[in-house]
């Protein structure tokens, strides 16, 4: 074979293998939207087993980094690996804080929920307590908001044991006095998440919510991620604090603000109030706090139908499309469904219905997925033009 021979057929197969490559590259590999989990729908922020540690052993307790570390210096450099948080993201696997807790954004709403089931509905447990939020968490999580307030108190001139500021309702900020809270209860379910009834106070169902509360009764106590009753003006006198805040069902951290907001904050060594329930309330179990984020809406993709053979009129032909998301997908011939072909569940992104064609001549069919998820939008697949052929009759 000639010198130049060889390179011509050299160069045949190396257009070849080209032109291979280039049709596998050209494959439109499908697969489904993916959402951001932990900013969407209801996300566990974190569970605390039962009554709160004795505030005296925090500092050396076994637990302490699994919360993030409230009341510590390590408060401020928590993160997902240091905590532990990363593994733990639903109902069920174990105490401490929750990948959501840094970095679920946009919360509206707050729930207390029990262990009665795996749920992440707070109404399908037989406890649970749902708090409407005054207003977004936006693009911060919670711990990001509480490690803001945090650094801002550090360098702040201090307002503690002032009973003129924060006196408005807000997750972003602290909140105080008559106003002082960030969201209201909303729903509730069952008898068992009732408050503190140290003190002589009476066991309630908690009404508030709070980020960071601060009590202007006697001489400043703080609490937060919190769920109490009564406000935050009077009625909880100097015991807004320790291991039996009353009027509390439920808080994360907390402790006197009489003296320093420089030194009495979460992220200095400091504490006086440890994740759980007062040991003056009735429950004694677990203790999930949840938060909820609208899900964010995710487009989905419908591709063109296929036809597994010719149609031909009365005669039986598969019809395929392939999806970008589970669902149900119904197919149309000239916009009117097919029979047989309404809802049919997709298998692996896939939707196959059998289509037997009642009369002959060109058809215009396409495919609408409705995906499971309810934050996945509706799609509507391109159009497939196809000709049905005539039946052919044999005598």
């Amino acid at each position: 074979m000639s010198a130049s021979k060889l390179k011509s057929r050299q160069l045949v197969w190396i257009i070849i293998f080209a032109l291979a490559v280039t049709t596998f590259q050209s494959v439109h590999i499908i697969e489904a939207s993916t959402s951001n989990a932990a900013a969407a729908g209801w996300q566990v922020q974190m569970m605390a087993s039962g009554k709160k540690e004795t505030y005296s052993t925090w500092g050396t307790s076994s637990r302490l980094s699994k919360f993030a570390s409230p009341g510590t210096t390590a408060f401020p450099t928590a993160t997902e690996t240091s905590t532990g948080a990363t593994s733990r993201t639903t109902i069920g696997s174990g105490e401490g804080v929750y990948a959501a807790f840094f970095r679920q954004t946009g919360i509206t709403k707050v729930a207390f929920v029990d262990t009665s089931t795996t749920s992440l509905d707070p109404t399908a447990h037989t406890n649970y307590l749902i708090f409407d939020l005054v207003e977004s968490s936006g693009s911060e999580s919670f711990y990001a908001i509480l490690k803001r307030l945090d650094n801002y108190m550090s360098t702040a001139t201090s307002f503690s044991n002032n009973d003129t500021v924060w006196g408005s309702a807000s997750v972003l900020n602290h909140t105080a006095g008559t106003n002082g809270y960030s969201g209201t209860l909303s729903a509730s379910g069952g008898s068992g998440f009732k408050t503190s009834t140290g003190g002589s106070k009476v066991a309630a169902t908690p009404s508030k919510f709070a980020v960071w509360g601060i009590n202007r009764d006697s001489d400043n106590d703080q609490q937060t991620l919190v769920a109490y009753s009564g406000d935050l003006n009077v009625g909880k006198a100097d015991s807004w604090r320790v291991d039996d805040p009353l009027e509390t069902f439920w808080s994360y951290w907390g402790g006197d603000m009489h003296s320093s907001t420089q030194v009495q904050r979460i992220g200095a060594n400091y504490v006086q109030t440890t994740p759980g329930v007062p040991t003056g309330a009735s429950w004694a179990s677990d203790v999930y706090l949840l938060a909820y984020s609208t899900p964010n809406d995710v487009a989905t993709t419908t591709n063109q139908p296929t036809t597994s053979s010719t149609p031909t009129k009365s005669s039986a032909t598969n019809l395929s499309v392939v999806v970008s998301a589970e669902g149900k997908v119904t197919f149309y011939a000239n916009n009117k469904y097919i029979p047989g072909c309404r809802s049919v569940p997709t298998s692996s992104l896939i939707a196959t219905c059998r289509w037997k064609p009642a009369s002959h001549g060109a058809v215009t069919i396409k495919a609408v997925l409705t995906p499971t998820q309810s934050n996945y939008l509706q799609s509507t697949s391109p159009s497939l033009t196809t000709n049905v052929e005539r039946r052919t009759i044999k005598r």
